[in-house]
């Protein structure tokens, strides 16, 4: 069972924040593993950090019906709390494809991609994530486009991240409003470090 280490910081409020790592091959253990986890734990929030299943072959499958077992499973348990779902990378990915589930007050994926099909072309990362996604795995742009973006969703990605080619959110620029939001960040490429880094981090405070 893939591990889930809780941190309620702030007892007197009903805000819950579920932080999906990126990677997808490796585990984080406590909040000092990861930028936005540290963020999160410094603005003393009730921290959810959750590792999911890594099975390749199965990716976009068997980790999202464990996630949405988990969710499924955290509302029932504590109905009155506000859930938010951030998610970086490939955790950004999985935490895209909760937009049509009404689990969750906001969605923030950072460095994200949206469509299976573009990343197998023109990302850097196209030959693990070919071998690892499975074919039945669906992703942002799917639900896009049968209409099922029911939460707000904010996408914040680098104009220079090869991993992540940001002209695949072209064909969704015209839907921008209330429940979705894309922020570019001219010149920031997958995984920054030092100012640009704090720059994000300073970006996503914002959103909480």
């Amino acid at each position: 069972m893939p591990e889930i280490i809780e941190y309620f910081l702030d007892q007197d409020s009903k805000k819950k924040y579920f932080y999906l790592h990126g990677g997808p091959f490796f585990n984080i253990q406590k909040w000092q593993d990861d930028p936005f986890a540290n963020m999160l734990h410094d603005c003393n929030k009730n921290l959810i950090l959750i590792n999911y299943p890594v099975v390749f072959g199965e990716g976009g499958t068997t980790d999202f019906l464990f996630l949405k077992s988990y969710f499924q499973k955290f509302k029932r348990h504590h109905p009155n709390s506000e859930m938010i779902l951030i998610g970086e990378s490939y955790g950004g990915y999985l935490a895209s494809l909760f937009v049509n589930l009404n689990l969750f007050k906001k969605i923030i994926a950072i460095s994200a991609f949206i469509s299976i099909e573009y990343q197998e072309l023109f990302s850097s990362e196209r030959v693990w994530l070919k071998r690892f996604l499975s074919p039945h795995a669906s992703d942002f742009f799917y639900l896009y486009k049968k209409h099922q973006v029911k939460t707000e969703i904010l996408f914040v990605n680098g104009s220079k991240d090869l991993a992540v080619p940001n002209s695949q959110f072209l064909v969704i620029l015209n839907s921008i409003g209330k429940k979705l939001r894309i922020n570019i960040l001219p010149g920031y490429e997958h995984r920054e470090t030092g100012k640009k880094l704090n720059d994000v981090i300073s970006l996503i405070k914002q959103e909480l």
